[in-house]
């Protein structure tokens, strides 16, 4: 039971995780295959943070479907131990540890946002 479950939230995984980075895309200039306001020649520090902020706001998105799933997984751990300690005391586990990832991961992607937000000119 517990491989069929694994391997269901691994599809639902491989197969989300596109759908999450395609939302990222900028817009496309369809004359160069350009993305808007950006060119060729160089870099600047602007089109650098603007590659950090997308980089960052897709780990951020990642990480926290991945912990919403480990959180629904620890859920269907607790309702399928059928009052076992251990398996209520593992389930309880992953439901804390999926919520510390949120915060930490939410945590991690305010100070970018803050650092970057002095940093940017």
């Amino acid at each position: 039971m517990k491989q069929k479950l694994f391997k269901l939230v691994a599809l639902a995984a491989a197969y989300g995780a596109p759908l999450i980075a395609a939302a990222q895309i900028p817009n496309i200039d369809t004359a160069g295959d350009i993305p808007s306001g950006r060119t060729l020649t160089g870099f600047t520090l602007t089109s650098l943070l603007d590659t950090g902020n997308s980089l960052v706001d897709l780990f951020v998105s990642v990480v926290v479907v991945l912990s919403l799933l480990y959180i629904v997984f620890g859920g269907l751990t607790f309702i399928m131990s059928a009052g076992n300690e251990d398996k209520v005391k593992e389930a309880k586990n992953r439901i804390i540890y999926g919520v510390i990832g949120i915060a930490v991961i939410i945590v991690v992607g305010g100070i970018y946002g803050f650092v970057a937000s002095i940093i940017k000119p």
